[in-house]
């Protein structure tokens, strides 16, 4: 049970604190921002807030600017601060109606509430909410039920391939369906079509993507074919972890080999330590994470903090994997960046040194000497506050 509580600690805390790039805003008009939703297939995120409310002012100052935060709403909405007493706000208020403040809409771009919530909520708390907004906002379902009434026009099937991919779920059979009836693959919307369904990396469409390879590169950009590729391979290694198939990251590794040789050996080290770590072999990982650390990160000190969360994340039980998490979360702070002196004290505080855990945030405290404005200092201060008191 300590075990347990200790790790819902660490993830909750590394989330809760204010370092580094927040949400981005968007400060287009409401109309662009639903163009710009739908270019991107994206959930447009809305904090409904007046001037006077406290609590958001405190999501504002703590919950908005949280990197963590950033990181999961940049990547997966447009985000719009609305002051519901000026003029968007008094216009939004008459489709979306707002009771108390701040109340945050997720809307998609055919204007429908995909959730609604009232009050303000901690980094951890919006992350969760976010997440489980993005698990719910599936387009797939519209589009099946056309294909199913026997539509098989390419935009459609496209439309439905990409909704399935964004949303992880299968669509190698109805891209192959789509390919069986083409004649002609090389006309510029098959190549796009190839380029979208190449969803792992041991599929058909993935095939006929190394086949169609320069072609496709021309109508879109190496860029996208690459990230394409990297996106294929990494689903390939979920494939690998799901079904127990080491066959699988050897098929990720080639296909990386081939196409982006220059990451292909940090790919199948990263893999194959991901791939230990979730079927819950550790009798090589220390091994393992040392030759990719002496080889591929070094003194990376992002990388390195990286891996102390993966180690956390597969394996917070296991306490050679925890010491190891440690030696590198401590590698990792003599970066000083705030962020990795928080999670190196928090993964000691979870092996049950408090009092070390507690010296590593007042070591970092006695950096910031007078200046108590900084908002680092007083998040690393309410961490130590944490620990003392957990």
């Amino acid at each position: 049970m300590r075990n347990a509580l200790t790790t819902i600690f660490i993830t909750i805390l590394i989330t809760s604190f204010s370092f580094g790039q927040g949400i981005e805003f968007f400060h287009g008009t409401w109309d662009e921002a639903l163009a710009k939703a739908k270019a991107e297939d994206k959930i447009i995120f809305v904090d409904a807030f007046t001037t006077w409310c406290g609590p958001c002012k405190n999501m504002a100052a703590n919950t908005f600017p949280n990197p963590e935060v950033g990181k999961v709403f940049n990547q997966h909405f447009i985000s719009m601060k609305i002051d519901m007493e000026k003029e968007m706000g008094l216009e939004f208020k008459r489709t979306y109606p707002v009771s108390a403040y701040p109340t945050l809409f997720f809307i998609d771009y055919d204007k429908e509430v995909v959730m609604k919530v009232v009050g303000a909520k901690n980094p951890a708390d919006l992350i969760s909410i976010g997440e489980s907004v993005i698990a719910k906002f599936d387009k797939s379902s519209k589009y099946e039920d056309v294909y199913n009434s026997g539509d098989r026009s390419y935009q459609l099937v496209y439309d439905y391939v990409a909704a399935l991919n964004k949303s992880g779920k299968p669509s190698v059979k109805i891209a192959n369906d789509y390919l069986a009836t083409q004649t002609d693959l090389s006309t510029p919307e098959n190549l796009k079509f190839i380029l979208e369904a190449a969803s792992q990396v041991d599929c058909h469409s993935f095939e006929l993507l190394e086949r169609y390879k320069s072609q496709i590169e021309k109508i879109t950009s190496r860029e996208m074919v690459e990230e394409k590729i990297r996106t294929a391979s990494t689903n390939t290694v979920k494939r690998a972890i799901e079904f127990e198939s080491m066959e699988l990251i050897t098929l990720a590794f080639e296909a990386m080999n081939k196409h982006i040789p220059s990451e292909a050996e940090f790919f199948l080290s990263k893999s194959e330590i991901q791939y230990a770590l979730a079927l819950n072999d550790y009798s090589q990982v220390n091994e393992m994470v040392a030759n990719h650390v002496k080889k591929y990160i070094k003194n990376d000190a992002s990388a390195l903090h990286q891996l102390a969360l993966d180690l956390h994340k597969y394996a917070p039980d296991d306490i050679a994997c925890r010491e190891l998490a440690i030696e590198l979360a401590a590698k990792a702070a003599k970066d000083q960046d705030p962020k990795y002196i928080s999670t190196y004290a928090l993964l000691v505080h979870q092996a049950g040194k408090k009092n070390e855990a507690v010296q590593i945030l007042e070591q970092a405290i006695l950096k910031y000497k007078e200046d108590e404005a900084n908002k680092d200092l007083q998040s690393l201060k309410a961490l130590k506050t944490k620990i003392e008191n957990s």
